[in-house]
Formats: C-alpha cells, sequence, structure tokens
C-alpha cells in the first residue's frame, strides 16, 4: 500500500474526516486491522486563510508547497490537498513535488461519468464556484454541465463557511438556507449536487438531490490509488 500525505487543517475539522473516511475504507476492503498508511501535515489555517482572502495568492502557495514538500520528505507516495479552494493552487503544489497530487476534481468527475449525470450544481467557497480552476476541471472531465447558485447566494455561502463551519459552527438556520439553494438548482435541472467545500458533508448529511461529496469521493479515489498494483 502507498502512503497517502494530507495537506490538512483547511480547516481541521475537515481533515478529521479525511482521516476517518480513509482508515475506514481501507479496513473495510482489507478486514482486520489495517488501516491507511498516511502522514499529515497540519498548516496554519489563519495564514493560509489571510493570505487567500487578502488575494496574496503567492504567500498561499508557498504555505501549500511548503507542506507538500514535507510530506514528501516524511515518505508519502502522494499527497492530497484537504480542501477544494486551495485546488486554486493545485499546478504551484504539484510542481513542487516529485510524487503525484490527487486531483478532487478528477475523483469528482470520474463519480460524474459513471453515474452519468448531465447536469450537477456546485455549492462551495465562492472562488470555487465561480472560477474555472476547479469547476471547469470537472465540467471537462465529465461532460456534465455545472450549475452554480446566483451571485447573493454565493456571497451567503462563502461567509457560512468561513465565517461559522470553518470554526466548527453549523446552524440550523444555514442548513434551511443551503437545501433552499439546493432546491432552486434542482428545479434548474440538475440531477445532482456536488458538496464542493469539505464542511459541507457535515452540515448536509440530507439533500433531495443524490449528493457528491468531495471529502468522500476523494478519499474513494486515493483509496485506489494507493492499493493498485
Amino acid at each position: 500500500m502507498k502512503t497517502i500525505g494530507l495537506i490538512g487543517g483547511t480547516s481541521w475539522t475537515s481533515t478529521i474526516e479525511y482521516y476517518r473516511v480513509l482508515n475506514q475504507e481501507v479496513a473495510k476492503r482489507l478486514g482486520g486491522l489495517n488501516c491507511c498508511k498516511m502522514v499529515i501535515y497540519n498548516v496554519q489555517f489563519a495564514e493560509l486563510e489571510g493570505a487567500m482572502h487578502a488575494d496574496r495568492w503567492d504567500d498561499a502557495a508557498e504555505i501549500l508547497r511548503d507542506a507538500a514538500r514535507r510530506l514528501h520528505a516524511s515518505g508519502a507516495d502522494g499527497v492530497l490537498m484537504c480542501s477544494n479552494l486551495i485546488h486554486r493552487m493545485y499546478d504551484h503544489v504539484q510542481a513542487a513535488v516529485p510524487v503525484p497530487v490527487l486531483h478532487l476534481g478528477d475523483a469528482l468527475a470520474a463519480e460524474i461519468r459513471a453515474k452519468d449525470y448531465k447536469k450537477v450544481a456546485l455549492l462551495g467557497a465562492r472562488h470555487t464556484m465561480q472560477e474555472s480552476f476547479y469547476r471547469g476541471r470537472i465540467a471537462e472531465k465529465s461532460g456534465a454541465e455545472i450549475l452554480i447558485p446566483n451571485d447573493d447566494e454565493c456571497r451567503y455561502i462563502d461567509t457560512a463557511i468561513f465565517s461559522r463551519m470553518c470554526a466548527n459552527v453549523y446552524t440550523d438556520e444555514d442548513r434551511a438556507a443551503f437545501l433552499t439553494i439546493i432546491g432552486r438548482l434542482q428545479a434548474q435541472g440538475a440531477e445532482a449536487v456536488i458538496l464542493g467545500c469539505t464542511e459541507l458533508p457535515v452540515l448536509l448529511p440530507q439533500t433531495p438531490i443524490p449528493q457528491l461529496s468531495s471529502t468522500d469521493l476523494h478519499c474513494l479515489y486515493a483509496v485506489d490509488w494507493a492499493m493498485a498494483a
């Protein structure tokens, strides 16, 4: 089994989910006392988030490059970035290490193709929803149309994620608002919804249309890779 390196702390609450799902999936497949071989580097999220929200993307990329190098030096055969938004800096991180950085968007695209979805909604941080670095890659690799909320909804979702969920605060009000947004996108033809922020599966254990949990699918994709001959 290959060793998976996690760039965690983005946020720490979702990193816990990565750790849980990776270990549970390996135990499920191999049985007994088997678990996932992994190393974790937990970044200081306040520094990373501050750089991103100040549009100091070069500084943010250097934090992630440093994390990837540390993981590689610790024996990681491949790297997962435990956040959707930080895939905006994916190319910088991949260039920093000689091992594969497994792209979360590729895991989602593979599932969308497998389910033959034609239209899929996307919820996540504002940059994740509105820019092409993530949405465009998923659309290109899956062939599906990716629907996103309107501008006001995108701002609300972004605030809810960074002001509350990243601090491990999940409210019924946010849950109701997100379900309303999903319902509107469903009315536009969305057959499933990408929970494109690693906090969202915690907020939304159930949705009115099938959900594509970025955390779960990224982990399953990584386990497939780690256990491949």
